[in-house]
C-alpha cells in the first residue's frame, strides 16, 4: 500500500512545494482532510492547506505526493488505483 492509499490521519505531513511560498516548509500532524484541503496542527495551531496547491512528503519520507492529482474524498482515494509516477 502507497501513501495514497493510506489513511493521512496522525502521520506528519510536511510541504515541500507550494505555489504560495509562505507555505513551503510547513509541517505538522494530519488532524482532517476533506475532498479539497488537509487540516495540520503545527505549533498548537490548526492550519487548512489546499490540496491543488501543495506537494508534500508524509513522516519524512523521499515520496513527494501532488495535492492536486489526490483531489478526492479520502474514502475514495484509499481504494483507487494511481500509476507509479
Amino acid at each position: 500500500m502507497t501513501d495514497m492509499n493510506t489513511t493521512w490521519i496522525g502521520q506528519l505531513l510536511t510541504v515541500v512545494e507550494s505555489t504560495d511560498s509562505t507555505l513551503v516548509g510547513r509541517s505538522g500532524n494530519v488532524i482532517d482532510e476533506t475532498q479539497k484541503t488537509v487540516t495540520i496542527v503545527e505549533n498548537g495551531q490548526e492550519r487548512v492547506l489546499g490540496k491543488a496547491s501543495i506537494e508534500f512528503t508524509l513522516n519524512d519520507g523521499t515520496t513527494v505526493l501532488s495535492g492536486a492529482s489526490l483531489r478526492q474524498r479520502p474514502e475514495d482515494r484509499m481504494s483507487r488505483n494511481y500509476k507509479e509516477a
